[in-house]
């Protein structure tokens, strides 16, 4: 028998809160700014109280949630963070996606159609809205910025742009020109004038 759309979605929900508690434990035993590690505290305490309804409402659907995996692809994108900043923009990030992912549920029929269920994507969406907020407050007092550096493709592109070549261009357009009113198209290839049509 093929799983409902809302054991899917809260399964992989669970998993993603389950691997950022993960996440979090690593960061704060790497971490020493004492706010950072209250933040990150607040954060697995705030991921801890919302698992324990998520769990009971789909172990009510016969969800067997002890034997869940952590999400490996998103472990591998924290471990490449290295830096304060880049931890605090990563955190920030997946907040801000569970934010929008809680309110792009509570407009879907097939999500909403339990009360229950209705109740509990409120409820764990305010969850994760303090925290996207809480998050937000500490980077703003460590000057960290919530959107990273622009790509390193586009300073190259731009260096590239002030090359020596830069005044080069193709000359096509120019040795072609556009019909006259009357249907006539005058080129310019190099020939003799008298062989030139009008």
């Amino acid at each position: 028998m093929a799983e409902s759309i809302q054991v899917i979605r809260l399964t992989r929900n669970l998993r993603y809160k389950l691997t950022y508690i993960h996440i979090f434990e690593t960061y704060m035993q790497e971490e020493t700014d004492p706010r950072v590690v209250d933040l990150l505290k607040v954060l697995i305490e705030a991921q801890q109280t919302a698992i324990q309804p998520l769990s009971r409402y789909l172990r009510k659907l016969e969800v067997n949630v002890q034997d869940l995996e952590l999400n490996q692809k998103l472990l591998e994108h924290a471990q490449e963070r290295t830096s304060l900043r880049s931890r605090l923009q990563f955190i920030y990030d997946g907040l801000k996606r569970a934010v929008g992912w809680y309110k792009m549920q509570l407009l879907d029929r097939q999500m909403t159609s339990d009360p229950e269920l209705y109740d509990l994507l409120i409820e764990l969406g305010e969850i994760d809205a303090a925290k996207l907020w809480r998050t937000k407050v500490i980077m703003g007092i460590l000057r960290i910025p919530t959107k990273p550096k622009p790509k390193e493709w586009e300073e190259q592109y731009s260096r590239r742009d002030q090359s020596p070549d830069r005044g080069w261009r193709p000359h096509l357009i120019e040795e072609v020109r556009r019909p006259s009113w009357g249907g006539v198209q005058e080129t310019y290839w190099p020939r003799p004038g008298r062989y030139r049509r009008k």
